[in-house]
């Protein structure tokens, strides 16, 4: 697990962007935005699972670029400051409203998509539904090809729960088996913040590369991705993303979000869980981009003080019945 020195203050952290910016978006290649080139920058670096693809620790989650004050300016403005700070991993769905739609402009500059690792999702068990999702995601983002698809909410068993039909020739993952034959997608995944039980028929397959799960401090005592799903995909090395770092949300502006007096806790326990490739954390511009960097980039483990001390307080937080049942019903 890689850590950085935790003396960076933000406030040189965001003025080091000025110095970085020319060198992150003049060297062009081919590789970068496939994710098999190191990005110049303060956020590390590391392999995604058995994908071997090179990516940032840090995920920028683009569901906030569906906001309605957020223009396509804004979000070409932060995916560049991004690039600048070394972070390469852009998360993205259908669902989340016009944030496609406005990544597409900046994502037509061949010199930012060959620097970024893109990533959307599909939420349709179905194969010509797979197939229509995917062909509207690659229109709105003005792209050619993805580097990750997942298969969205995998937890959410009133979509996925036949597995004869998802994972057959008729199902979703036979439309992606011939989307990366044709050079659209390069890996598969599975998404969820609910129902752990269901990403072991997602393992079982054998064609899943990515597993990206809700894991915090405090959902960790009821949902428990990391030991109920990650202990297994850790040896078969899928490559890890945490999603709902900070509390995540029920809808598209609101939610479980948890205290800002918690930020830094909860980067550092998302960054120490064991094999943990990616944290995504939404943002909507900059500044937030910025702060959530700084936090990553200053990362340090945990005295295990402070985890004595953490596991109470999430423990404590997840018996609240904001979060006791945050995502759904953890047992089903």
């Amino acid at each position: 697990m890689e850590s950085r020195d935790s003396t960076i203050s933000r406030r040189h952290f965001v003025g080091a962007g000025a110095v970085l910016g020319g060198a992150a978006l003049t060297a062009t290649s081919t590789t970068a935005a496939r994710g098999d080139d190191a990005a110049t920058g303060p956020i590390p670096q590391v392999v995604l699972g058995r994908t071997g693809a090179k990516v940032s620790r840090m995920g920028i989650g683009c569901a906030y670029f569906n906001r309605e004050k957020v223009t396509p300016d804004d979000v070409g403005a932060t995916i560049r400051r991004a690039l600048e700070l070394g972070v390469n991993y852009l998360d993205t769905a259908p669902a989340y409203g016009t944030a496609e739609e406005k990544m597409g402009p900046t994502l037509r500059d061949k010199e930012v998509r060959d620097k970024v690792f893109l990533v959307t999702k599909t939420p349709d068990a179905t194969y010509e539904g797979t197939w229509k999702s995917l062909r509207h995601s690659l229109k709105m983002l003005q792209t050619d090809h993805v580097d990750l698809v997942h298969l969205h909410n995998f937890g959410d068993s009133n979509i996925w729960g036949d597995d004869k039909l998802v994972f057959g020739d008729k199902g979703a993952m036979g439309a992606l088996r011939e989307a990366k034959k044709e050079g659209l997608v390069r890996f598969i995944g599975a998404s969820g913040h609910l129902h752990p039980s269901r990403f072991h028929a997602a393992m079982d397959s054998g064609e899943i590369d990515v597993l990206m799960n809700a894991v915090n401090f405090i959902v960790r005592h009821n949902y428990d991705f990391e030991h109920k799903v990650w202990s297994r995909a850790r040896h078969m090395n899928l490559g890890l993303v945490a999603m709902k770092v900070l509390g995540g949300a029920k809808g598209s502006d609101a939610g479980f979000k948890m205290d800002d007096k918690h930020y830094d806790q909860a980067v550092r326990y998302a960054l120490s869980i064991p094999g943990l490739a990616v944290a995504v954390i939404g943002v909507d511009g900059v500044a937030e981009l910025e702060k959530a960097a700084a936090a990553v980039a200053a990362y340090k483990p945990f005295s295990p003080e402070e985890e004595q001390e953490l596991a109470r307080l999430g423990l404590q937080l997840a018996a609240s019945p904001e979060w006791k049942t945050a995502y759904g019903d953890p047992l089903t």
